[in-house]
């Protein structure tokens, strides 16, 4: 490959370097003598080593193996010179060519490395889709972001709702915690999506957890991550948290109040320390996310009752946001359904309106699932009703037919019937009785985990388990 009078004592790490290298190079002498070359020389040149070595380059392109030399061209002009050659087999190579010189100003040798040109450009052509990509998924992000907010309806015709928004107006530009109050189905998330949107952290992530929908033995996982090998199941790359996944951005706590006491200790360790460690790990990872939280319980009674910590009440509880339900802002129900009907009239091209007494039934009605249960009922009268007036009775709104679980219904206030199937094996009977007695529960509870929990006295673990409901959730 070298002649050995021309090589330095380190020849063989040099060797190492031209063999791996994925451009082609060659070296020659003041004169144009090729000393070395690479296997990548000898590929794109279509020349072995030893054709190359100890000839002269005049002579190579004389037999039209290329049709000019860059180096002889840098060796005339003594500077490093860049351009085009063309190989016997119509490659053409992008080259260049840089002279080296003694102490004297004499050339000692040049330097000549080559790319195929078909590769450089193929490369940069999947560099610019790249480019592309990434920012169509950046304006997307973006979109979703935006639509996340626009799409869920942040009304304010009433006072409650107005004063809260200007609340929320003084608070999203800070870096302070927020605490949301309110009942299920009020909007909490679309207040804290709000929030998030007029930060200083509105183009970074925006992370949501249902603190209430996760099991227990999974929480602790998805919010800090593991690495690999930690447990049974584990992912075999390991996996990074929520936590992590906020950096830069903010995280939604929904529904603290149902996360356990001993990870409330471990999130209070992450907001006063800034830092996350995964599960099995041994490294801790700093973490930068502004913190917003969500109840529709009174963790004031909860620290009073030792079912939430103290400590982290006060950490979390800088800045209380209170949503009023949906039966105390009339106003909101009038602007709401007139929204939400709009979309819906859009989305499907229709043209229809409410009747009068329609929307004194929305008015009289007390909306115990809120503004959720309102959304609901307007999709499905939109979709329902054959003529242009949706006209709906207000005495219907308590439990629309056909939405009770089936097998069971309701007796007077405060008794239920479960139907079952006659003849059947004692065991299977108690199951499908604890299932329907839960589906129940849950009805009642406006599909509320926790407060079915609450009710039945059972871990919400226990009811994801037992009973299999399409809507089983606890989120605004």
């Amino acid at each position: 490959m070298i002649e050995p009078s021309t090589m330095p004592s380190n020849s063989y790490s040099l060797e190492e370097v031209m063999d791996n290298s994925y451009d082609s190079i060659f070296v020659t002498d003041a004169v144009g003598n090729i000393l070395m070359a690479n296997p990548t020389a000898e590929r794109l040149l279509n020349l072995t080593i030893t054709q190359m070595v100890g000839r002269n380059i005049r002579e190579l392109v004389e037999q039209g193996h290329w049709d000019k030399s860059i180096a002889l061209e840098a060796i005339e002009k003594r500077t490093t010179v860049t351009g085009m050659i063309k190989t016997r087999d119509g490659i053409n190579l992008m080259c260049t060519s840089r002279p080296l010189f003694d102490s004297q100003g004499n050339i000692t040798m040049v330097i000549s490395n080559s790319r195929d040109r078909d590769t450089l450009v193929k490369l940069a052509q999947t560099l610019d889709k790249e480019r592309e990509l990434v920012q169509r998924y950046k304006e997307e992000v973006q979109y979703l972001r935006e639509q996340g907010v626009k799409d869920r309806h942040l009304v304010a015709e009433s006072t409650a709702m107005k004063n809260l928004l200007l609340e929320a107006n003084w608070v999203g530009p800070t870096e302070s915690s927020v605490l949301l109050y309110g009942e299920s189905g009020t909007g909490k998330e679309i207040l804290a999506k709000y929030i998030y949107s007029i930060s200083r952290r509105a183009k970074e992530a925006f992370i949501t957890v249902n603190c209430s929908a996760i099991p227990e033995n999974l929480i602790e996982a998805e919010l800090f991550g593991y690495e690999k090998g930690s447990f049974t199941g584990a992912d075999a790359k390991g996996k990074p948290g929520l936590f992590e996944l906020a950096d830069r951005g903010t995280i939604f706590l929904d529904e603290i109040g149902e996360m356990p006491l001993v990870l409330q200790a471990k999130l209070l360790r992450v907001l006063e320390n800034g830092e996350v460690r995964r599960l099995g790990g041994i490294h801790s990872r700093k973490v930068d996310f502004r913190l917003i939280c969500a109840t529709n319980r009174d963790l004031k009674k909860m620290v009073e009752h030792k079912t939430f910590r103290e400590d982290l009440f006060y950490r979390i509880n800088v800045v209380p946001l209170q949503l009023a339900p949906l039966r105390d802002r009339p106003e909101d129900i009038m602007a709401i359904s007139d929204v939400l009907l709009k979309e819906l009239n859009k989305k499907y091209g229709y043209d229809k309106v409410f009747s009068t007494e329609t929307l004194k039934g929305f008015l009289n009605y007390s909306w115990p699932g809120n503004v959720r249960e309102l959304r609901n009922l307007i999709e499905r009268l939109a979709i329902t009703t054959r003529g242009r007036v949706i006209d709906y009775q207000v005495e219907e709104m308590s439990y629309p037919p056909g939405n009770r679980a089936a097998g069971s219904h309701q007796e007077e206030k405060g008794t239920m019937r479960i139907q079952v199937k006659a003849k059947a094996p004692l065991k299977k009977v108690m199951s499908q009785v604890e299932q329907e007695y839960i589906k129940n529960t849950l009805q009642d509870c406006q599909g509320c985990v926790s407060e079915a929990a609450r009710i039945l006295g059972i871990d919400r673990s226990a009811i994801y388990r037992k009973v299999q409901v399409v809507q089983l959730r606890d989120q605004d």
